[in-house]
């Protein structure tokens, strides 16, 4: 705790320091972030992440063998404000043409269970802009994460498990070709948003995952966005026993649009990726059927994700609606599920969420919103020959929110 502390004297510090001597120096520094405070319930158990503070879906049943009971049928509370966060943006200077802009962001929403103060970094990354080109070196959102269109949701979960959330070291070379068209391909690596069951896959894979990333419009109504990738890890040694240096490949793509109407705001995208855990989207590996020890193959499970949400823009009374679809689509090939590299739930199929939420702005800075959200999730008990859940049964959530937000 005492070196969070000092962190935060350091980058006050430096901010005050920087705007009594702002005309010496070559750079723009700007302090920002949030104070933010949840208060929830929950009807039943669910796999949470981020310091328990994101529900993804609700739990199956685990049978007490005294009782007979369902240890998971049971409500929690919890007020938690981990997610407040605060960052800095540099900005400058610009020589022979090159702008430099960076930024490093902060919050204290790891996933640490014992306390809310797990601090963690979000963003750390340097833009360098020469003309139409830019390039982006450092850690910052993976590009299925589009800035521009994510859904407008209360909670900071922004509708996992149907839309992707994840940060990722990387280098970005995007080209802006003109006001409405951007073209971006990024060569990323996993941190600490990594694949369950690969504690070092992609280190080991020797390539980084590779994606492209098309833009269209931003200057009228209509945006959209088309973006895939592929990937590659490396199987640990303790799966693949002959050290034989099996991977396993992975590809995605996904499809986004956001139109502004007159008196509200659609954003929509559907999304297909194999194994992407490290996501927050469930998913797996399975070992293809006839492969030895001294030959092994594995192939991915697919996951096909689909979410739309609907915000108002109103100054004042802001309501909005969210509703997600995420569904396993198993291999390609037959295979048997590697449970021992698939911890990430790769059971679990038809998650529905549907989150109607009314916001209210107090001022510019400020707002406070009660969400409710119904999460409806199968659990498969064994699965097919290409992997998929099957004998599924139904487990259902009822989450309410109030949430408080203070931006600065």
């Amino acid at each position: 705790m005492q070196k969070i502390t000092l962190l935060l004297f350091s980058l006050l510090a430096l901010a005050t320091v920087h705007a009594q001597d702002a005309q010496e120096k070559p750079f723009d520094i700007s302090f920002h972030g949030f104070v933010a405070v949840d208060a929830v319930h929950n009807t039943r158990v669910g796999r949470t992440i981020r310091n328990e503070h994101i529900f993804m879906f609700p739990l199956p049943a685990s049978i007490d063998e005294r009782t007979g009971k369902d240890l998971n049928d049971r409500g929690n509370i919890d007020i938690d404000a981990a997610h407040s966060r605060f960052g800095l943006h540099i900005k400058g200077p610009t020589v022979n043409g090159v702008t430099v802009f960076g930024l490093i962001e902060a919050d204290f929403l790891g996933d640490a269970r014992a306390a809310d103060s797990n601090f963690r970094l979000r963003h750390a990354f340097v833009r360098f802009g020469y003309q139409d080109f830019t390039l982006t070196a450092g850690q910052t959102w993976h590009p299925l994460f589009l800035t521009e269109m994510f859904p407008q949701k209360a909670n900071t979960g922004v509708g996992v498990p149907m839309h992707p959330l994840s940060r990722n070291p990387q280098l970005r070379f995007a080209w802006k070709a003109n006001q409405t068209t951007e073209l971006s391909v990024s060569f990323i690596e996993q941190n600490n948003f990594r694949t369950a069951g690969f504690p070092k896959g992609s280190e080991f894979s020797q390539m980084p995952e590779i994606t492209l990333q098309l833009k269209l419009g931003g200057t009228g109504p209509a945006f959209a966005a088309l973006t895939a990738g592929y990937k590659r890890l490396a199987i640990p040694d303790a799966v693949d026993t002959l050290k034989t240096n099996a991977m396993v490949n992975g590809v995605h793509a996904q499809a986004s649009f956001r139109y502004k109407f007159p008196q509200f705001t659609l954003r929509t995208a559907a999304l297909y990726g194999d194994n992407l855990s490290e996501l927050a989207i469930p998913g797996g590996v399975g070992r293809v059927k006839g492969s030895t020890n001294e030959n092994p193959e594995f192939a991915s499970l697919a996951t096909g994700t689909l979410w739309a949400d609907i915000n108002s823009d109103r100054e004042k009374w802001d309501p909005g609606f969210f509703i997600g679809y995420m569904k396993a689509l198993g291999a390609s090939k037959e295979v048997t599920v590697e449970k021992s590299i698939s911890p990430f739930h790769p059971d679990v199929t038809n998650v529905l969420s549907v989150a109607p939420r009314i916001k209210y702005h107090v001022n510019k800075y400020t707002w406070i919103a009660f969400e409710y959200m119904y999460t409806e999730a199968d659990w498969g008990s064994t699965y097919d020959n290409y992997g998929v859940p099957q004998n599924l049964k139904s487990y259902v959530n009822h989450r309410t929110l109030l949430s408080f937000r203070y931006h600065f």
